[in-house]
């Protein structure tokens, strides 16, 4: 037969009809510059990506697929496998998102172009269907490779235009927690993915990640409301299913580790949770081959896959030994063991401080009265958030070593336009709060939210200086809780005003991280926030909203930010508790004579004249806006 005639036959031919595991088993090759394991791909050294490959694959009905995983085991190779073998296979429009847009340059040149390169030279698929770059007009750039039929759009979540464009087919959000969990005006990523997919009834939408922070986690998130797999393995001795977990001393179940003289670890087993008997390591080679995804909810549309770096294939790095050594190191510092969950385990984990339970705080009130002082508050303050509707206020009572006491809180409802809403908020600052020694306190510092409504804000607290002061959230980290004013004496038609308002920065990141470690304090004393009886849960629910997760700058760094647990959920008291803290500042809470106030409000209360002449401080301090 000739060669033409060999080439007719062989175009006649109909294309083979794989699965993606399949595909991958046959033509993926792994360059030696990005993965240990270079060379010819084996599925069956990660058993638990076969089910996955089998999901993402066209012949699958599942159009969303979700991985909960460690780090450096098999998510990111998924990913790989499923634009690749679809532009070989089934192509379409895709787009691959990363955190940011330099992580997404970082994957196309060191992930997808390695190995698409190594494949092609090692098993000819793909050759002549991604041009080479070098060509002008090649339709091959680092963020975007066009070919027949299709392409791949490589973007960062930090770009809202990424989700404007056009519609896609295949859909790939990589590293989906580092991914921010609000574009601007333009809502969720994950929500935004399934309108990008939308008008594509055959899409495929892949979701990986390794998990961060609990009740912040976008995989975590995505992988609860999928049919939550997760990979099972049999015991070699009693060949019962179970899902591979840490454990712990107390536990009959999970990894058992012996030490030697100088504590170095020495042997690492895994106790069956069935049998109780001791599995080697090495039997783990039997072990993940025999293991099944055992899903919670099979029934669920969105599939779930959730294991962890026990999985490790024997001979690579993390063995149970190694895991073991890393839990040690890390077992004493919140930070470390934060990564042991999230990258070993590949579960969320609660930052200890970062967000107390409002249940809990909720349950410590204490027997005084709102409106009311307890003995050790001296100085009254307040601070107001405000908004287009409403004016959200908390004052609090401040002592030695800034314990501090919850005197007051409200919500003034209404259009912050209209002068009433600000008589109402006089009527508070005019207050009379009763101290336990008899002596009426009024609120000796106020601070006011500019943010939002900046002139009505401005004109408000021009009039009512030095008591009242306009402050303004700094988006700088690190900053001091309240900052140097700046003077801001522009009205409305650009003209300079006498005398004009000062403007005070507040540092929130810091004001937030103190107020949530003193929120965490179990006995009264230095720092110590005391609640009343009577709050409703709204306010602890308010103030407890936010914690520190770790987010990504546009260069691809690890930064840490304050956001709301859940994007919906109100957290005006907490910037109400920030602002009420800088007035306290501002009235001197660091220089104030307590000794000496608290001998005047004694004497006071007993109806004698002060022992010692402070009138002017005791003017400030007690009397508040009608000094």
């Amino acid at each position: 037969m000739g060669v033409y005639t060999q080439s007719i036959k062989k175009g006649l031919e109909p294309d083979e009809n794989l699965n993606f595991l399949e595909w991958a088993d046959k033509y993926l090759y792994l360059p030696r510059e990005s993965t240990k394991e270079y060379g010819k791909y084996r599925s069956g050294r990660t058993p638990m990506v076969k089910e996955v490959l089998l999901e993402l694959s066209p012949s699958s009905p599942t159009e969303e697929v979700v991985v909960q995983k460690p780090t450096q085991l098999a998510g990111t190779t998924i990913g790989i496998i499923f634009l690749l073998a679809s532009a070989d296979m089934s192509p379409g429009p895709s787009l691959c998102v990363q955190p940011t847009g330099t992580l997404a340059e970082s994957f196309s040149k060191k992930k997808i172009t390695p190995t698409l390169n190594t494949t092609i030279k090692n098993s000819g698929r793909l050759k002549g269907k991604i041009k080479d770059r070098k060509i002008k007009d090649s339709g091959n750039t680092i963020l975007e490779k066009i070919f027949p039929g299709g392409s791949w759009r490589f973007a960062g979540s930090n770009s809202g235009a990424v989700y404007r464009s056009e519609s896609v087919r295949y859909m790939m959000l990589d590293d989906f927690d580092g991914i921010e969990r609000s574009i601007g005006a333009d809502g969720d990523p994950g929500e935004l993915s399934d309108r990008r997919t939308g008008t594509f009834k055959n899409r495929k939408i892949y979701k990986n990640s390794t998990p961060l922070l609990k009740d912040m986690s976008n995989i975590e998130d995505a992988y609860k409301l999928s049919s939550q797999g997760r990979f099972e393995v049999p015991c070699p001795h009693c060949k019962e299913l179970q899902y591979l977990e840490f454990g712990g001393k107390e536990t009959e179940f999970g990894i058992k580790f012996e030490r030697n003289d100088d504590s170095e670890v020495i042997k690492a087993q895994y106790q069956c949770i069935h049998c109780k008997k001791m599995i080697d390591e090495y039997q783990k080679e039997w072990m993940l081959p025999r293991g099944v995804y055992v899903h919670k909810y099979p029934k669920r549309k969105v599939r779930g896959f959730k294991y962890n770096a026990l999985y490790t294939p024997v001979g690579w790095v993390n063995d149970w030994i190694k895991i073991v050594e890393i839990f040690l190191a890390a077992k004493n510092s919140a930070e470390k063991l934060q990564t042991f969950a999230n990258t070993i385990m590949a579960e969320t984990f609660e930052q200890r401080g970062s967000r107390p339970a409002w249940k809990t705080l909720s349950s410590r009130a204490e027997p005084y009265k709102i409106t009311t002082v307890p003995s050790g508050g001296l100085l009254v303050t307040s601070g107001t958030d405000v908004h287009d509707n409403r004016l959200d206020i908390v004052v609090r009572a401040w002592g030695r070593g800034e314990e501090n006491w919850l005197v007051y809180w409200t919500r003034i409802f209404g259009d912050v336009t209209k002068q009433e809403v600000w008589d109402q908020h006089d009527n508070i600052l005019a207050m009379e709060f009763k101290h336990e020694s008899g002596v009426g306190l009024r609120i000796a510092s106020a601070a006011v939210d500019s943010g939002d409504n900046t002139h009505i804000v401005y004109n408000y607290c021009r009039r009512r200086r030095p008591v009242v002061m306009a402050i303004y959230g700094s988006q700088k980290k690190n900053q001091p809780i309240l900052g140097r004013p700046a003077k801001k004496d522009v009205d409305y038609q650009g003209m300079t005003i006498k005398n004009g308002v000062q403007l005070w920065p507040v540092g929130t990141d810091s004001a937030k991280s103190i107020i949530y470690q003193r929120f965490n304090l179990i006995e009264p004393g230095l720092g110590y926030y005391h609640f009343p009886v009577g709050i409703d849960d709204e306010y602890y629910q308010q103030i407890t909203a936010e914690k520190i997760v770790s987010t990504y700058d546009r260069k691809g760094f690890p930064v840490k930010t304050w956001q709301n647990v859940r994007g919906n959920r109100q957290n005006h008291a907490l910037d109400a508790e920030v602002y009420c803290y800088a007035a306290a500042i501002r009235a001197g809470l660091a220089s104030i004579q307590w000794d000496v106030i608290d001998q005047n409000y004694a004497a006071q209360g007993r109806g004698q004249a002060p022992p010692v002449d402070t009138r002017r401080k005791r003017r400030v301090i007690s009397r508040g806006i009608n000094a």
